[in-house]
């Protein structure tokens, strides 16, 4: 790996920076700018914009932007000691590749932002006008993306870094949306109960977008099936506490509940939940071979949710549409449209789960959110849009993505793979606000991306550096 985009990298993993919490890496990367004398800005909500002329006789060139976004998605293994607001990445370096001590690694999309500081900082580097954009809040609404004023989208390239398959070249992605659903909750006394601790974990999770076709089991989905096949089979139970997920982007791969069942029912509940428990684990034995659900006696709290808000509650986590909805009639094998439940907590008198839904067609997007919108409504949930990005259209004609190619094929002796992507990326809010720019995504190898074992793969990076900076050439005139 470069010796300066491995400083860049490692630079950024000392910086916590956890979506909406991205100040201090703001900064940083601001203040890395003016210190190597660079013009740069910080917009109001962080994004930060860096500029370097073209180099001598080539000043005239087209502009291009090198994109990738600061933020990071914040996860560590069980029992893990990780403050993710104040504690830095601890990296390991195996020569081939990058990982982290027992957390997620920040290579989406610390390698993209470490890859165009390489870029930006290099005296050698041979280019036309540049404009480095990294923009906050990617993984968690793309706010940045959104806020980020147009007048900064005043060129012809985006080459956008935040692509997790060196030898792919992503051509377009899906537009997204999240919802919050809410429902107001009650407790009572335990009263004569059994409390029972029902835990996932060890399932596969993954990326909510990417990775949606594979049919992994959704942990919160799977917990709340247990649930409801006991309440089917005349168990009154009632929810104490329930959590799971990690991030609304995030397939599950871990929930628990605490659960009270009326001491009659015990044998009913038992039974009706093991058998769910069995099914379960053989429907999915071969997408989550990892996966654990114990079901085991603990002592009972003194108060639980109301039979009524427990049926509410597991009724409309069970109903609302999850995995994937339809699958695109014209490229086959991409998903069209999806729905992912990526958290579902019961506290401070609330239940509350997130709905992260993507498609690639507005009219699928939209009668998805009305269904939501019925389904919540039935249960006594109000439904609010937390987010929504656009999506990223194909744009056949591409002269950047017939150079990406071309280039790829000189360098590596191979085709580049050309594909969309069903998840959402930065490209669509930039697309949509300047529909002229000319956008493709590229980056390195990022394996397990959002979980504890997320390898960035370094060969990988110095090849995409390459193709970056021979791409920046032709731009150039040279």
């Amino acid at each position: 790996m470069d010796e300066r985009i491995l400083n860049n990298f490692l630079s950024l993993t000392r910086i916590p920076r956890k979506s909406h919490h991205e100040e201090a890496v703001s900064r940083f990367l601001y203040d890395w700018a003016i210190g190597k004398g660079l013009p740069a800005c910080r917009d109001e909500v962080g994004n930060v914009i860096i500029d370097k002329p073209g180099t001598p006789g080539h000043e005239n060139a087209a502009c291009t932007i090198l994109q990738a976004h600061m933020d990071m998605v914040c996860v560590a293994e069980p029992g893990r000691a990780f403050d993710p607001l104040t504690d830095p990445i601890t990296v390991i370096n195996d020569g081939v590749n990058l990982t982290a001590d027992g957390t997620s690694l920040g290579g989406d999309d610390g390698a993209g932002v470490a890859m165009a500081m390489a870029i930006l900082e290099d005296p050698e580097a041979v280019h036309g006008p540049l404009r480095a954009i990294f923009t906050v809040d990617e993984e968690d609404g793309m706010e940045g993306a959104n806020a980020l004023d147009a007048r900064h989208l005043d060129a012809q390239y985006v080459i956008n870094l935040d692509w997790e398959a060196f030898g792919s070249l992503c051509c377009s992605s899906a537009g997204s949306d999240m919802y919050s659903l809410r429902r107001p909750v009650t407790r009572e006394a335990a009263g004569d109960s059994r409390a029972y601790s029902l835990t996932l974990s060890g399932f596969e999770g993954g990326h909510s977008g990417a990775q949606i076709h594979l049919g992994r089991a959704n942990a919160i989905r799977v917990c709340a099936k247990v649930i409801r096949a006991a309440l089917r089979a005349g168990a009154d139970v009632r929810l104490a506490a329930f959590r799971g997920g990690i991030a609304h982007n995030a397939i599950p791969s871990a929930c628990e509940a605490l659960l009270l069942v009326p001491a009659p029912q015990e044998d009913a509940f038992l039974a009706a939940a093991s058998a769910e428990i069995d099914a379960l684990s053989e429907q999915f034995a071969l997408t989550d071979p990892h996966a654990v659900i114990t079901l085991l006696t603990t002592e009972a709290p003194a108060q639980a949710l109301t039979a009524e808000d427990t049926r509410a509650c597991i009724g409309l986590l069970t109903d609302v549409h999850d995995g994937v909805n339809t699958m695109s009639s014209s490229i086959p094998g991409l998903v069209e449209s999806s729905a992912n439940t990526g958290l579902a907590a019961l506290e401070d008198g609330e239940f509350t789960f997130v709905i992260h839904q993507r498609s690639s067609e507005p009219a699928i997007t939209a009668s998805m959110k009305e269904v939501f919108l019925r389904q919540a409504a039935a249960y006594g949930f109000t439904m609010t849009v937390l987010s929504s990005g656009p999506a990223w259209p194909v744009k056949p004609d591409s002269a950047l993505m017939a150079m990406c190619c071309r280039h790829f094929l000189k360098l590596f002796g191979e085709e580049i793979r050309v594909e969309p992507v069903h998840a959402g990326l930065e490209c669509g809010a930039l697309s949509n606000k300047n529909p002229a720019l000319d956008i493709i995504s590229i980056g390195p190898d990022i394996l397990d991306i959002h979980s504890p074992k997320e390898t960035l793969v370094l060969e990988t990076v110095d090849k995409c550096d390459r193709l970056v900076r021979s791409m920046l050439l032709e731009i150039a005139g040279r």
